[in-house]
């Protein structure tokens, strides 16, 4: 009997296999003829420009003078998550960098990239080289929270506080379907761009549209969001090594990682507050005022629950 089950289990794992191995032939072979553009250039309308790091293109948008902010966009993200939200209100009175990480956006992708939080890491401290910054304060948000944290603990020195927004030791149920080859292949394969956010309006929806157009972008997304699960060591290694002080701002109805999951992080960390303001996973543009003030009061040295 136990030989028998044994033998169905087999049979059909190996019916599985196979059904996933044909999945992501055809979508591979669709997602080719869907990415038709070289990405050496920016579209009209995208702002800002791309620079040379370590031999790759990377997009950064920057804004006003002062002490300097990097903003680091989360999975599947752009310069746009920050652009329609923050960035010209941090540019007041800091000089504001938003950068496009390697394999997303519009700066480059690299089938030999070993996507992961040490490549991504890397990429903020050599943008900050090319640009001439020495020391930043780094906000991130959702995967971008986490690689602001591991910057901050493998970088010790480039960094002057950190917040982290919506992001914490958790992975969300449906990036389980993308992490499985041939099915994260077939949902690319069939979008105009992952994940869609209708209500972020045409302009959304157009950026990351000519983004998904980039040759090799669908690609490099999935090997993005399976290098970034199986890289645990390097996430826990950075966060127990952050020294500066930090930040967390987390949405009261996040949906996609739960508060509870901040909760988890702010206690891996030294020292560090966490304020809950009204949203879902992006704050930032959920809560910009919210979002804004406890960011401005933390950059100043002052707790966020104090009057500014």
């Amino acid at each position: 009997m136990a030989r028998r089950w044994t033998t169905r289990l087999a049979a059909g794992l190996l019916l599985v296999a196979l059904v996933l191995s044909a999945l992501y032939v055809v979508a591979a072979r669709r997602i080719a003829g869907r990415e038709t553009e070289s990405g050496g250039t920016l579209p009209d309308g995208v702002p800002g420009r791309l620079i040379a790091v370590d031999g790759h293109r990377v997009h950064v948008v920057e804004r006003g003078a002062g002490p300097a902010i990097l903003l680091v966009h989360g999975t599947a993200g752009t310069t746009l998550d920050w652009e329609t939200s923050v960035v010209d209100d941090l540019a007041r009175d800091h000089r504001v960098i938003a950068l496009d990480l390697y394999g997303m956006g519009f700066s480059d992708r690299d089938d030999r990239f070993d996507y992961g939080f040490e490549l991504w890491t890397d990429q903020l401290a050599h943008t900050l080289d090319a640009l001439g910054v020495k020391r930043a304060s780094v906000i991130g948000q959702s995967l971008g929270g986490a690689l602001s944290l591991v910057f901050a603990g493998r970088y010790p020195a480039r960094v002057e506080r950190v917040v982290s927004v919506d992001s914490g030791p958790w992975m969300p149920p449906f990036l389980l379907l993308m992490l499985t080859p041939g099915i994260g292949e077939t949902i690319l394969a069939r979008a105009d761009y992952w994940p869609e956010r209708p209500e972020q309006g045409a302009l959304y929806a157009e950026r990351l549209r000519q983004v998904y157009r980039i040759s090799g972008t669908r690609r490099s997304l999935l090997r993005a969001l399976r290098g970034q699960f199986v890289d645990a060591r390097t996430y826990f290694g950075g966060i127990a090594s952050v020294e500066c002080p930090a930040l967390l701002v987390h949405g009261d109805s996040d949906d996609i990682i739960p508060l509870r999951a901040a909760r988890s992080l702010q206690r891996l960390l030294k020292q560090s507050e966490l304020v809950v303001i009204p949203g879902g996973h992006f704050s930032m543009q959920d809560s910009p005022r919210r979002f804004l003030e406890a960011v401005r009061r933390f950059l100043n040295g002052l707790p966020a629950d104090r009057p500014g």
